[in-house]
Parts: structure tokens; sequence; C-alpha cells
């Protein structure tokens, strides 16, 4: 059985999980299955972190006590590339032109609850409940709206100081990419 793009996006809509990624995971677990990911780079650039990550077009960020605080999946592409359970370090890709429509069906088959956002300009949305992941789609690309982007934001937890970061994780792991 193959998986499709709706089925992961009204996973996430539904759950707040892309597979095994979420708010509050811990990044060690994450990479002992899926391998490294890729370091796009600080959040903050005077702060180490929190740190974005991504697996494909599944972006993460990672606070100093290297929980996954939130995640966002590019679907503007016309396909998606999510990270392969069976595979560490690779990405399988799968076509991703969802509508408004589309997605708006499958989060009522699987009774999930959402809310419209207040629409802009090219623009419209709508907000999960209770998992409060937003979808985001553009109006202006053709008769029915085309989702743009998901994501769920800031999990809110007690983060480690940095000296128990520090101490915690005395590796600096994973490692960063030198900023330029």
């Amino acid at each position: 059985m193959t998986v499709q793009a709706l089925e992961v996006l009204t996973e996430f809509g539904s759950t707040g999980r892309v597979g095994l990624l979420h708010r509050g995971a811990p990044l060690r677990e994450l990479v002992a299955v899926h391998g490294v990911p890729w370091a796009i780079g600080r959040v903050d650039r005077s702060r180490r972190w929190p740190h974005l990550y991504a697996y494909g077009d599944v972006e993460i960020v990672v606070c100093r006590c290297r929980l996954i605080a939130s995640i966002s999946v590019q679907t503007w592409r016309r396909t998606l590339e999510l990270p392969d359970p069976l595979r560490p370090g690779q990405v399988v890709t799968l076509p991703a032109r969802v509508t408004h429509r589309q997605l708006l069906d499958a989060l009522a088959a699987a009774h999930c609850q959402w809310e419209p956002l207040q629409p802009i300009e090219g623009q419209c949305g709508i907000r999960t409940l209770p998992q409060r992941v937003e979808f985001t789609f553009v109006t202006d690309l053709g008769p029915e709206p085309l989702l743009d982007g998901a994501g769920s934001w800031w999990h809110a937890h007690d983060c480690i100081s940095p000296s128990a970061a520090a101490a915690a994780f005395p590796d600096d792991f994973p490692p960063e990419q030198e900023d330029a």
C-alpha cells in the first residue's frame, strides 16, 4: 500500500504528527530512526538555539533541550518529500498538489474538527482542533485554492538552562553546520 500525501497531511492535521515527528519529540529518538536531519540554521542569528532542521520537506525547530518545538511541511511544490521510515537518511517523494476541498473532505472523514483562519489577500486557511495545525492555501493559482504549507507552531514547555543543556549534551549533538 502506497501512502499518499493527502493521508500524511490528514494525519498531521488530526494528530499533530508526521510519522514519528511531533512537537515534544526528543531529537535523539528521531535521529535513531531517520538519521541526522539537514541543518538549515539558527532561528535567531544571535543565539545557537532554537535551531531549524529538515527531513525532506518537513522542517522542525528544535530547542536547546533537543525537543521538537514546531513542525512545518512545505507543500507548495508539486511533490512532497517525507522521511522514509524504512531507509534512514532517505526521503520518499509523493505527488502533492492538494486542494482546499480535498483536505476538508479528508479531515471530515477522519472526524477532525477545524476552524477557518482570517483570510488575507491571495490566501485562505484553516486550523485543526485540538491539534492547532494550520493549513495555508493560495487562492490565485486556479479555480480551487491549493495547499501552500502546513504547520504546528511552538510547543510550550519549560526548557532547560543553557548550562544544563551544555551538561546534558556535551557532544553538541547534532552537529551544526558552520554559519556562512
